[in-house]
């Protein structure tokens, strides 16, 4: 979905674009949360050490829509919101204690659990974009407001059950060839930090562009 108008100040006459779009992604759940050496693996990653667990969080694929402002106004940044959903549950036959997803206490070590993950995501990034002859540079910042729930519950005793959120800074980046028969390659980024825990997200696709007239 693509539509343009005009803003007229003046003598001076500003385009703006908006897009926006929905669909599906695979989610590929990795990383970690730590507190000193104790650390516990968010997907499937096992050691034989005392000090390192997993909750077993699986690879899912969850829906996303964005919507995105352009303008000629060389000054001011663009500008893109976007919801992404978060569902992932698992099995972990060891969960490290005394470690926290992000305000919510793994209270102690748990065996043989069930997990689960659900995070909303409302992000918006503000962006400078680059033209050169064979891609389209995006670089710029954002937040990008988590609010979660984390349940790990065994056969027969729920040890959390817990809501949270988070403001996530971040830097941006992305990058898009240009259009070959209305196809393109994107590669995107962003990095996060909230304390001592890090986050990535990074995404790589293949587009395909249609033009459609509403008028």
């Amino acid at each position: 979905m693509r539509s343009s108008f005009f803003l007229l100040l003046g003598t001076l006459a500003y385009a703006f674009s908006i897009s926006g779009g929905i669909g599906y992604e695979e989610q590929k759940i990795g990383g970690y949360i730590k507190n000193g050496n104790v650390i516990n693996y968010f997907g499937n990653k096992r050691a034989n050490n005392p000090n390192k667990g997993y909750l077993g969080l699986k690879d899912e694929k969850n829906p996303f829509i964005w919507i995105k402002l352009t303008h000629d106004v060389s000054v001011f940044p663009n500008v893109k919101f976007q919801y992404t959903k978060y569902d992932a549950s698992g099995y972990s036959n060891y969960i490290v204690g005394n470690v926290e997803i992000f305000d919510v206490k793994i209270p102690t070590v748990i065996t043989n659990a069930y997990t689960s993950m659900k995070i909303d995501s409302y992000d918006v990034t503000f962006f400078y974009t680059f033209n050169s002859l064979f891609a389209n540079i995006d670089a710029g910042i954002g937040v990008d407001y988590w609010k979660g729930h984390v349940k790990i519950s065994t056969s027969n005793k729920t040890f959390v059950d817990n809501s949270w959120s988070v403001p996530l800074a971040y830097l941006y980046g992305k990058i898009e060839t240009l259009k070959l028969y209305g196809v393109s390659l994107i590669g995107s980024f962003k990095w996060a930090k909230a304390g001592d825990n890090h986050h990535y997200d990074y995404l790589g696709a293949i587009k395909y562009s249609m033009p459609v007239n509403f008028f």
